[in-house]
């Protein structure tokens, strides 16, 4: 069957060298040596789709003998299905399977040979071209090799024929292998480039991210030293003032007399302290409010003190004594303890006086006015948070900088390996740049 078609024999339409034009060479090429990236990728594109073109010139041949192939597949198929299978007496009883595997197989190949390669007109046709080509072969072969004892026993007169096209189609699918696999390794320096110069853009990307940052950064900083300078101006006119100086005094004044009264009040803690376990006895049965001055004796005695009238409080020390001295409370040391409340008793009035002279003073320098302390202080404490501000936007700064030079590099890096990649794709040296 083959030799009656007009499908040229295999490699007819192949085309010499001279014959199809090298993509290279086929395709403008800038005059400069120094490209820009967008050049670069134009230059790139233009490249592939002249390989493109010059594949889907090599493959349009292979696609127009596959298809006149297929014709005579279908041609086959339909004459094999008109066939009467002719069966000798020992074979009529196989007749239903012999039908079933010719009516199987012509089915399979009408149906294989109705479908059309598509025409590869880009990288992405050519793939499916070769992909669709590869599952019709595999289709054609497995009805053939499932029905080749029926085939080969009760139609002789078409699997012969049919046999030898699916050899010529191995053979078309094979060259088409071979087409793609070189037009693959040939566009792959081209893909090469154009990720590297898609990395480079990314990272050119990021470079401008990085110096619009370092411009806001810089626009931070004055802002900050702007500020930082005049609460340093503002805070050298405060502290260097006399209202300051008499202010400092006084402030000094308030923490020495409170310090003395802090000490003060310890002595009391610490003369009181010897009483607690007498408390402690003597708070069973008693009422809120007697409660409530044990644990002011206890804890805070001192509170007392600064109390209008002591009274409640020297007769409850009073009715403590009475207790400890008749036995209602038992104390190991119950004559210390009694010394201890005699002296307190008998000290209670100096030690009122004294109290109430250490509120009187602390009272008397807190009235005069110190605003301006607290002023000077909350500007120290501005002068170092913008003091500590501006060293993290500094350092945020170098950062940012220190980023996009390292980035520049790797571009610069970048750039030169996609020129050579270029140069030897198209024969002419190139550098390619960025702005």
């Amino acid at each position: 069957m083959r030799e009656t078609t007009t499908v040229p024999p295999f490699g007819i339409f192949k085309k010499k060298p001279n014959d199809i034009a090298s993509a290279e060479h086929s395709i403008p090429t800038p005059a400069s040596e120094t490209l820009s990236i967008q050049q670069a990728q134009d230059l790139l594109h233009s490249l592939e789709a002249a390989k493109v073109k010059e594949l889907s010139a090599s493959l349009a041949p292979i696609k127009e003998s596959a298809a006149e192939s297929l014709k005579v597949i279908d041609t086959l198929a339909k004459e094999m299905d008109r066939e009467n299978i002719k069966l000798e007496d020992v074979e009529r009883r196989l007749k239903s399977v012999v039908e079933h595997s010719k009516t199987t197989v012509v089915s399979s190949l009408r149906r294989e040979a109705s479908l059309e390669l598509p025409f590869p007109q880009s990288a992405n046709d050519a793939k499916k071209f070769k992909e669709r080509f590869e599952n019709m072969m595999k289709r054609f072969g497995e009805v053939s090799g499932s029905h080749s004892k029926v085939l080969n026993a009760f139609m002789k007169k078409h699997s012969g024929k049919i046999k030898d096209e699916f050899e010529f189609l191995t053979k078309l699918l094979n060259e088409t292998r071979a087409i793609i696999s070189e037009f693959d390794r040939n566009r792959e320096p081209i893909i090469r480039c154009e990720n590297t110069l898609n990395t480079a853009l990314q990272k050119i990307s990021s470079i401008n991210l990085a110096e619009s940052s370092a411009k806001n950064i810089e626009k931070e900083i004055e802002d900050i030293e702007r500020e930082l300078k005049n609460v340093e101006s503002e805070l050298a006119a405060a502290s260097g003032s006399n209202e300051f100086e008499q202010a400092s005094i006084r402030v000094r004044d308030i923490a020495e007399a409170e310090r003395k009264q802090e000490e003060f009040h310890a002595k009391i803690r610490d003369l009181f302290s010897h009483l607690s376990r007498a408390f402690t006895k003597y708070s069973y049965g008693i009422t809120k409010e007697t409660e409530r001055r044990l644990e002011t004796m206890s804890n805070e005695p001192w509170q007392i003190l600064y109390e209008k009238n002591v009274t409640p409080y020297s007769s409850l020390l009073l009715e403590i004594r009475k207790s400890i001295d008749s036995g209602q409370i038992q104390l190991k040391d119950s004559d210390k303890v009694l010394q201890y409340i005699d002296t307190i008793l008998e000290s209670l009035p100096d030690l009122q006086y004294k109290a109430q002279t250490f509120k009187t003073e602390i009272n008397s320098f807190r009235q005069l006015n110190i605003e301006i302390v607290y002023k000077v202080k909350d500007l120290e404490q501005k002068v170092m948070q913008h003091s500590e501000e501006l060293a993290r936007s500094r350092q945020d700064l170098e950062q940012q900088r220190r980023q996009a030079k390292d980035k520049t590099e790797e571009v610069d890096a970048l750039l030169r390996r996609a020129g050579e990649i270029l140069t030897g794709l198209i024969g002419q040296k190139y550098s390619l740049r960025y702005d």
